[in-house]
């Protein structure tokens, strides 16, 4: 008989204690889907706004730190990007408000949404130039061109914003919004910074563990709500001329450029966003341990229950070894019980952490997704796991006396 055999002859012989054992590797599957999950959703959202953003270089501060801290850079600089090779240049700014809109209350009378302060991010644009600021499309922040030429042509009214639909609840939506008694430029009167604002739209971008709550505005708007200099802008969006190597244009944006602006390709933003998130955030850091932790726990109690198995099947072993058979066709017995015990578990826990991520994308704000990725590094951490679990348990198994039978 070959291990392969004898190791699931094992396992079907006592199904209540195979099943015992599979659940377990589920449990440490369940953990490791959702920290990797959640981790993957921290590489994600750290570039949110980026990718929805339409540009082949990117001008920033050179205090940039990461997204929340991007630092200004005085706008002639804008003007000085325009070497051979950029076809356009267009100005974005980031940073954070204060929120206040009208409570909206529940069918029992209880408010759900608005009142308080809140904190969240505004963006802002040239209104006339959305559709070229911003991805438009199914997976755009606008549907379509028109949506964002319309969107624009509202926001250039001043003291308007459009707000993100995707925003927490606690922000409010945006039709009801929009419904509420106007305050004099066709929208419901908020507050932001402790100054009268309209929502006049929305759009749709996404919530992360950047920011919950999300605006659109005009440049005139946000420097009037945010007290920032009119010459000073966090981005400059660099679209190159067709048929141009954007690395090229970006070593003439550094040799043109003075000091106090840094040149990235979309890449390289991307990159060190990520790994500002990942590897130097509380909340990165928390992940990676938790990831660490998760797959500890499952080593132990896999080994745990495998070593209580072979210590119930000690003289089945011992006549394995009395039939002959030599030690390395018992660790491959071992070895295969493990890892069918891994596939056993995996696929259970594959299925919940599916139903989890829903749930914790959907109704807790925290955003995770199945990938291949997450789906195939998991998977195979979990035959690791339980191979581990059975090279530890192994030696049991070797301790076997076929004399101990008489």
């Amino acid at each position: 008989m070959t291990p392969f055999r004898l190791a699931w002859a094992n396992l079907v012989h006592k199904r209540t204690r195979t099943l015992i054992a599979a659940a377990g590797v589920a449990f440490a599957v369940v953990l490791v889907f959702m920290e990797l999950g959640m981790l993957g959703g921290v590489g994600r959202t750290a570039t949110m706004l980026y990718d929805k953003l339409q540009f082949d270089l990117l001008v920033t501060s050179a205090e940039y730190l990461d997204l929340s801290r991007p630092g200004e850079f005085p706008r002639t600089r804008l003007a000085q990007a325009r070497v051979d090779g950029v076809g356009e240049v267009l100005p974005l700014l980031f940073g954070p408000a204060e929120w206040r809109a009208p409570p909206s209350k529940s069918l029992f009378g209880s408010p759900i949404t608005g009142g308080g302060p809140l904190t969240l991010s505004v963006v802002a644009a040239p209104p006339e130039r959305l559709a070229q600021v911003f991805l438009v499309g199914p997976n755009g922040v606008f549907p379509s061109a028109d949506e964002a030429r319309d969107s624009g042509r509202r926001l250039s009214r001043l003291d308007t914003v459009l707000l993100d639909r995707r925003s927490k609840p606690e922000y409010g939506d945006v039709e009801p919004l929009r419904a509420l008694p106007p305050d004099g430029t066709g929208g419901a009167a908020v507050r932001l910074n402790g100054q009268r604002a309209s929502v006049v739209g929305g759009f749709e971008l996404g919530t992360g563990f950047s920011w919950n709550g999300l605006l659109m505005t005009s440049e005139e708007t946000f420097q009037r709500f945010t007290m920032r200099p009119a010459d000073a802008v966090n981005f400059g969006l660099v679209k190159v001329k067709p048929g141009t190597d954007p690395t090229t244009v970006q070593a003439r944006l550094r040799a043109a450029l003075p000091p106090d602006v840094k040149v990235y390709t979309r890449d390289e933003i991307n990159s060190d966003e990520r790994r500002y998130w990942l590897r130097l955030t509380s909340v990165g850091q928390f992940l990676i341990v938790a990831v660490v932790l998760a797959v500890a726990v499952g080593v132990i109690f896999v080994y745990q229950m495998m070593a209580a198995d072979i210590r119930n099947m000690l003289p089945e072993y011992a006549t394995v070894k009395a039939l002959g058979y030599r030690p390395p066709y018992l660790t491959g017995v071992v070895l295969w019980q493990a890892l069918l015990l891994a596939l056993l578990g995996y696929v259970p826990g594959f299925v919940a952490a599916l139903g989890l991520y829903y749930v914790a994308t959907n109704y807790g704000g925290i955003p995770t997704g199945m990938t291949v990725e997450i789906a195939a590094s998991v998977l195979v951490l979990t035959c690791v796991m339980c191979l581990a679990s059975g090279l530890f348990a192994v030696r049991k198994v070797h301790t076997a006396d076929p004399a101990d039978l008489f």
